[in-house]
């Protein structure tokens, strides 16, 4: 690897255990004790699911992820130079704007913010309809930014393993984005519909 991949995997690595275990783990294992996050464990409607379970699927989830890193990490793609450099850039530069976009959503939402599956969506008991900052351009913002610091890691390392993530990433954020409306639809009825016709689904100005 050159120096250049040194860095970019340190900082694609650091930013996503920032994401995952500051921001995310925390806030959703809280959530899921208070009956308002989603748990990953199939569960009951008058059980909780105990938090060793919830631990349990995540780490399957870390053991598969490294598996998929070990096995698939093959390049499918060999950039010619001097190009291949400028191409690592530009990906770099889209994973950072997309993880700041993706910040900047979540931001946003604070207190508003939540796991969601393909399958299932949580509202808080008071949650309120965010319309302001990235939410007034798409509805789906911080699946946006996950969708475009995806792009440019694969641009950063065209490897199978992370073209597989980005492509399943892309399909069960879809998935999602559509569960969550459903559940904010059922929510917030006509000031909901009003906020959709007014706002793209997940890509601003286009989808």
């Amino acid at each position: 690897m050159t120096t250049f991949d040194w860095i970019a995997a340190a900082i694609i690595i650091g930013s996503m255990l920032y994401l995952t275990f500051v921001l995310t783990v925390p806030q959703w294992m809280q959530a899921v004790r208070k009956g308002e996050g989603v748990a990953l464990w199939p569960q009951r409607e008058d059980r909780q699911v105990s938090w060793w379970k919830q631990a349990l699927m995540m780490l399957v989830g870390i053991g598969m992820g490294w598996l998929l890193l070990r096995h698939l990490w093959i390049p499918f793609v060999r950039y010619p130079e001097p190009w291949g450099i400028v191409i690592r850039i530009v990906g770099l530069s889209l994973y950072l704007d997309g993880f700041v976009f993706m910040m900047w959503a979540r931001r946003t939402l604070g207190r508003n913010w939540g796991i969601s599956t393909s399958l299932q969506a949580k509202l808080r008991a008071d949650h309120e309809l965010v319309q302001n900052g990235p939410y007034a351009l798409v509805r789906h913002p911080m699946y946006f930014g996950a969708l475009v610091l995806s792009i440019g890691s694969v641009l950063v390392f065209p490897t199978w393993v992370v073209l597989i993530l980005c492509v399943s990433m892309m399909f069960s954020l879809t998935m999602r984005a559509g569960r969550e409306e459903a559940v904010l639809a059922e929510r917030f009825g006509a000031a909901w519909e009003r906020y959709k016709l007014r706002t793209r689904f997940m890509i601003p100005f286009v989808w």
